[in-house]
């Protein structure tokens, strides 16, 4: 637990810096979207290459791990179907939704590795894979039945998107490299390395940059709901679902965790795109992060790690 503290602190402290040097004007807003754009396309591939292609997943629970990770994104998916029920307009339904099932699996990976070491963050690595298109897919769908966009999603751009997302692809080619035994060494896996290093501070900083605390007064009662979901729902579903798979251990920490990592900035993206409610979304990813500093170690402590 302690050193789950100790990994956090200092992530959340490259977040509010990041705010602080929005709202300071130090990096122009307009700048930010490049460095997003940067991080997400070229040094978190790198990173997530260079970490599976080296690792050493013998004795590791990878299989029952993921399984349970999918398990939990689909059951937060069809939990968050039945409050359709709820009196609320369909854009907003559909920003509680990917409140619910998106994370921000970039703060997931910040503390996996100095929290658990090797072990951690080989394992948090491999979540990437299943998850980028799982709930790339539940998201879409729910917006393009319930957003308020008149303009039809493009199915065969959307399913481009998927097959070419740089996250998905680096961790199918760190995962063959890692099975051939390639590019362990030499300047290939030097510079992927060195690529990667950049990565996590890089979108740290812009997560805080995006932080927008006047979107907290929107909707206060579906917001505080979306929270519970995504807080306290979320991670209980991925516990449960890791004891029923017998998953222990720092495999089970991980697992717990990615239920309780805050929401994605992506969603607010997705959002506005697809005609969904962009200032509850806002509110979601802002509340979600600060928030997590406290959910992410108790959840932790109540897997009894």
């Amino acid at each position: 637990m302690t050193a789950v503290a100790d990994a956090l602190i200092p992530i959340f402290g490259v977040i509010a810096l990041g705010w602080i040097m929005r709202r300071s004007g130090l990096v122009r807003t307009e700048l930010w979207r490049g460095v997003n754009r940067l991080s997400y396309q070229a040094l978190l591939p790198a990173l997530l290459f260079s970490t599976i292609s080296r690792a050493d997943y013998a004795g590791l629970p990878a299989g029952p791990f993921l399984i349970a990770v999918t398990l939990g994104f689909l059951v937060m998916g069809v939990v968050t179907l039945g409050f359709k029920l709820l009196p609320v307009d369909g854009p907003a339904y559909t920003s509680l939704f990917q409140g619910s099932v998106r994370w921000n699996g970039f703060v997931f990976l910040a503390v996996a590795g100095p929290a658990f070491g090797q072990e951690g963050e080989a394992l948090a690595a491999l979540v990437f894979a299943p998850t980028v298109p799982l709930v790339n897919i539940m998201s879409v769908a729910v917006l393009t039945i319930w957003g308020a966009s008149q303009v039809s999603p493009n199915i065969r751009r959307v399913g481009l998107r998927l097959v070419t997302n740089p996250l998905i692809i680096a961790c199918l080619a760190g995962a063959l490299a890692n099975a051939l035994g390639l590019f362990q060494s030499g300047p290939v896996a030097t510079t992927a390395e060195l690529a990667g290093r950049a990565a996590l501070p890089l979108i740290l900083l812009a997560i805080g940059a995006g932080l927008d605390f006047s979107a907290l007064k929107t909707r206060p009662g579906l917001l505080s709901l979306g929270i519970v979901l995504k807080l306290v729902v979320a991670p209980a579903v991925f516990l449960a679902l890791g004891l029923l798979m017998q998953v222990e251990g720092t495999a089970l920490a991980l697992l717990v965790m990615v239920g309780a990592t805050p929401g994605a900035a992506g969603a607010y993206v997705l959002a506005a795109e697809m005609g969904g409610d962009t200032r509850l979304m806002a509110g979601h990813v802002t509340a979600t992060t600060i928030l997590a500093f406290f959910a992410i170690p108790f959840w932790i402590w109540i897997a009894g790690l």
